[in-house]
């Protein structure tokens, strides 16, 4: 057996750091006036509401309540563990979406009374994923609910449940575990299998768990088969980076050596750590570190959220790991650059100023003729650098996205499409993607971005669509 099925809670006191919904759930049991029909609960995955609800299934039906909690010994309770009743339900909506399946799984179940238990439980695991008939199917019934039947839904986004559905139920939020707790709790079940660990490991393992127990009781189990629980393990068999890999890496990015950089992206992928996961366990790493270096965590934090937005999507993830972070060393460097000049035209006048001060009026006269000269030229090249960056590439994508009504072009523009130049009368785009060219390419397509276009810029841009591969444009953009 598994150690996330063997460690699994079996009453509500063994449930981790879920206590502000656990005590109503027994504060219910012991006052039965107080039980509700419908119950809703949301939260991340891994916290605990399946468990929970087969937990709430075997107290309502328990025949011998011990502090509240299901006994796990009487026969009701012995037949809801081992599956052996009709009355007790779990529906996985992920695959029973359809009305249909509604229907025949429960609305022609329903009205009959419980041949076993005391009461007739439904559990509808992923509940968001069920269809809006299937919806419309199951509100009646909850709406209405027969005193001997109970429905118990669990979903991970309570965003997509209808309202109707919610009103209906007492909803009760899981919230992701504290840190503390699940060290606990991991070190507790590494102590019952008599497992050597190394603190460190299992802080690392909470952290790539995304604080979900059962994720992170699953690591251990899977890092236990080697040996040792302890960070070279956990590093080498489930493909996260230590802690100093990580750290060693943003300075690398801080120090700004581009060769340094990008062959340490090509290291970490040649010792199979998986890029989505570095992603993310950097972004962890600037959370609990930024106020050591605030601006520059916070900036290098843009790249990899731009990592983890994309990286999934393009077969060479040490492509897209090199493309973020050379925007941001360009970025940095031109900040810097800036800064140089700004200080230095400052310097020059001071300067200037110093030796005015000193001179004759003629050479005044004189200064003055060649300092107005001077900023008649920056005066043209700052018009000249207007004129060159008046349009914002991105927000003109961006507006352009917002105009169109497709769903299809909207991900097409969004996710394949860049625009390269604006210039000359022409709005210039690369595309990455074979069939997005395709349905850009569409005249009446075309015909519609120009009217956008016009609506955006004030101006008559016709747009052409340039076709580059993923890789030849991220080559390119190095």
């Amino acid at each position: 057996m598994s150690l996330a099925n063997k460690y699994r809670p079996q009453n509500f006191d063994t449930i981790a750091a879920q206590d502000h919904i656990t005590d109503i759930l027994k504060a219910q049991m012991k006052n039965d006036q107080k039980i509700n029909h419908n119950y809703l609960f949301f939260g991340p995955r891994g916290t605990g509401k399946t468990t929970a609800a087969r937990i709430l299934a075997k107290a309502l039906n328990c025949l011998d309540l011990q502090n509240w909690n299901p006994c796990n010994q009487c026969d009701n309770c012995k037949t809801i563990s081992e599956w052996k009743t009709l009355d007790y339900v779990e529906i996985d909506a992920a695959s029973h979406t359809g009305v249909d399946n509604i229907r025949e799984e429960i609305l022609d179940k329903v009205p009959y009374p419980p041949t076993q238990l005391k009461k007739k439980i439904y559990v509808i695991d992923e509940v968001h994923m069920l269809s809006k008939w299937a919806f419309n199917a199951l509100l009646k019934t909850i709406e209405e609910p027969k005193e001997n039947v109970c429905f118990i839904l669990a979903t991970t986004e309570i965003h997509k449940v209808p309202d109707t559905i919610i009103s209906r139920c007492q909803v009760f939020n899981f919230k992701k575990i504290l840190w503390k707790k699940m060290i606990d709790r991991l070190e507790e079940i590494c102590k019952l299998e008599w497992l050597s660990y190394d603190p460190k490991a299992l802080e690392l393992i909470a952290k790539i768990s995304e604080w979900g127990m059962r994720d992170a009781v699953k690591y251990i189990d899977q890092v236990s088969v080697f040996g040792d629980v302890n960070e070279e393990n956990v590093t080498k068999f489930l493909g996260v980076a230590s802690e100093a890999m990580i750290k060693q890496f943003l300075d690398l990015i801080k120090m700004g050596d581009r060769n340094q950089i990008f062959e340490k992206v090509d290291e970490i992928s040649d010792q199979w750590v998986d890029l989505v996961q570095f992603a993310k366990q950097n972004i962890m790493y600037i959370d609990q570190h930024l106020m050591e270096d605030t601006d520059f965590l916070l900036k290098i934090s843009e790249a990899f959220s731009e990592i983890i937005g994309t990286v999934k999507y393009y077969p060479y993830p040490t492509m897209v790991y090199k493309v973020a972070i050379n925007k941001q060393l360009w970025t940095q460097n031109n900040e810097h650059n800036n800064k140089k000049e700004n200080s230095n035209s400052k310097w020059v006048e001071e300067k200037s100023k110093t030796k005015n001060l000193g001179s004759s009026s003629n050479e005044k006269e004189s200064t003055n003729e060649k300092n107005d000269i001077v900023v008649e030229e920056e005066k043209s090249n700052q018009e000249s650098t207007k004129k060159t960056n008046i349009w914002n590439y991105d927000e003109i994508m961006k507006k352009l996205v917002d105009l169109v009504e497709s769903n299809t072009l909207k991900d097409n523009l969004k996710n394949h499409t860049i625009v390269k130049n604006i210039w000359d009368w022409k709005a210039q785009f690369i595309v990455i993607n074979k069939m997005a060219e395709v349905l850009l390419g569409k005249e009446d397509t075309k015909k519609m971005l120009e009217n956008f276009l016009e609506e955006i810029t004030w101006e008559n841009l016709i747009p052409e669509f340039e076709f580059q591969s993923k890789e030849d444009y991220f080559a390119n953009q190095l």
